[in-house]
């Protein structure tokens, strides 16, 4: 399901929120076969093979997939079980303030550095406990926004130097083909999705309803004034009366838009098929969310994500923007 983008006959990326749902004229970026797009209300988004599914999408592990780190997906590859387990360590830890012993702890937590040890703590049973990293609070919706962006940009940085490094073999010599050109279609894949998110503004709006206060997140590229009238549009279906309030706008963060969905699960309020609404009854739970959103510093585009906002990654490679 992590295929989001078609080429058309111009080997044009086409991601899959501009192609309507079913049988498509796009082809598999890395196979050329013809493509259907998934659009239901359940799964994610994607595109799937016509015919039989390609093996350079099929059969990859997670971790070599040309997805963005922590954008998607938030279960850092933990299996169900090992993501249950850290939840109730979690809270556990939380409401007890004090340091996880060795034996509630998976393989998993350690070798992905999603706890740490620290002889100051006590667990309980002596000196020395685990206690969660920031990475670690990431998968239980723990992490503020703005530590969130701190960890995340790096490893989305780092994949792309990953990814670049990859065109070349041991030797220092481009790949032949068909390898160079797999390669080449990964990070051109990666280029797209981050250049989307950096090119997105992060918007978080305060809704009137019939009596109701409700609050939005989303991303736009256009106007707010335009994604508002939109809103506006929509929201009538429901509702006789709107009114809209722009409680804050964040330039180059649409990295964030997912992660506040997944840290705010339990605020969402739905109406009819629309989803990125939400609802807080207490009053303090609304000034929390808007401190979380209003603590995330400015974005500073690296010469790297300039490169990549220009689209000069596709240029430099060789690559149809």
């Amino acid at each position: 399901m992590w295929l989001r983008y078609g080429v058309d006959v111009n080997n044009t990326l086409v991601v899959i929120e501009d192609t309507r749902s079913g049988k498509t004229n796009l082809g598999c970026p890395y196979c050329g076969s013809r493509l259907i797009a998934k659009k239901g209300r359940v799964k994610q988004h994607h595109f799937a093979h016509n015919d039989e599914t390609c093996r350079m999408v099929i059969k990859r592990e997670p971790h070599t997939l040309p997805t963005l780190p922590l954008y998607d997906s938030f279960d850092i590859f933990l299996t169900g079980k090992e993501l249950e387990q850290l939840n109730k360590l979690w809270y556990r830890h939380k409401s007890h303030n004090n340091g996880i012993h060795s034996l509630e702890l998976m393989p998993a937590f350690t070798r992905e550095n999603l706890v740490r040890y620290n002889q100051h703590l006590n667990s309980g049973g002596g000196s020395g406990a685990y206690q969660f990293t920031d990475l670690g609070k990431i998968p239980v919706g723990a992490l503020s926004l703005s530590r969130f962006n701190f960890i995340q940009e790096p490893l989305i940085l780092q994949k792309l130097t990953q990814l670049e490094a990859a065109v070349f073999s041991n030797q220092g010599m481009v790949l032949p083909e068909p390898e160079l050109s797999f390669c080449l279609t990964d990070l051109r894949i990666y280029g797209a999705q981050l250049r989307k998110i950096l090119l997105s503004t992060l918007y978080y709006l305060e809704i009137q309803a019939d009596g109701q206060i409700l609050h939005k997140i989303g991303v736009t590229t256009r106007l707010i004034s335009k994604r508002i009238a939109e809103i506006q549009r929509d929201l009538r279906v429901h509702f006789q009366k709107v009114a809209i309030k722009v409680l804050g706008t964040w330039t180059e963060r649409g990295n964030v838009e997912k992660y506040f969905k997944y840290r705010y699960s339990d605020f969402n309020y739905p109406i009819g098929s629309l989803t990125e609404y939400f609802r807080f009854v207490n009053p303090e739970d609304a000034q929390a969310v808007k401190r979380d959103l209003q603590q995330m510093k400015p974005k500073v585009l690296s010469q790297v994500e300039q490169y990549i906002v220009c689209d000069s990654l596709s240029v430099n490679h060789g690559i149809n923007p």
